[in-house]
């Protein structure tokens, strides 16, 4: 753990790391919020962060795999599940920063970028789909295929997301 500090360390001050980390995460996720946005032209319905936000809210209180629909909405869920959203985009900035610079100790690219974001659908899949009720692979969903190539879509967004974040902070 030391080496690990000492290695993070070695990007600069902890408020530097911090502020990149932020900075890559709020763009990446931006990115993701606008490519969601576009299939709604069409008629795909909006990502329902409300939901999301229950399903976070009911983990302290011991919940975590249940029928999201059927479960009784929480108070302020929808700034939870938004907040959630944006905290997960971070998070995986700071992950994808570490990967970056302590394993392929390199700068960002745009394939790395994407390889990352592609790679994190084991996240959605098999966590955050099947837990709420919704089925490996989206396959609970009224059209699983629909979600699958949606879901897919929207990891690429957020990997030029996190290019574009990640290019950016060379000039903070």
């Amino acid at each position: 753990m030391i080496g690990l500090v000492s290695m993070i360390g070695s990007w600069g001050s902890p408020e530097k790391v911090a502020i990149e980390a932020l900075v890559v995460g709020i763009i990446a996720t931006l990115a993701t919020d606008l490519w969601l946005w576009l299939p709604q032209i069409v008629g795909v319905p909006p990502a329902n962060w409300a939901l999301v936000g229950r399903w976070v809210a009911w983990m302290p209180r011991g919940v975590f795999v249940h029928r999201i629909a059927a479960t009784p909405s929480i108070r302020g869920e929808l700034v939870i599940g938004w907040g959630f959203h944006y905290a997960v985009g971070i998070a995986y900035a700071v992950l994808y920063l570490a990967i970056s610079r302590l394993v392929l100790a390199s700068g960002p690219t745009l394939i790395s970028t994407l390889v990352f974001a592609i790679a994190l659908l084991v996240v959605p899949w098999f966590v955050m789909q099947p837990a709420p009720g919704l089925g490996f692979f989206a396959a609970r969903t009224p059209r699983p295929s629909v979600t699958r190539i949606i879901n897919i879509s929207v990891h690429a967004a957020f990997g030029v997301g996190l290019y574009l974040g990640a290019i950016s902070i060379s000039f903070l």
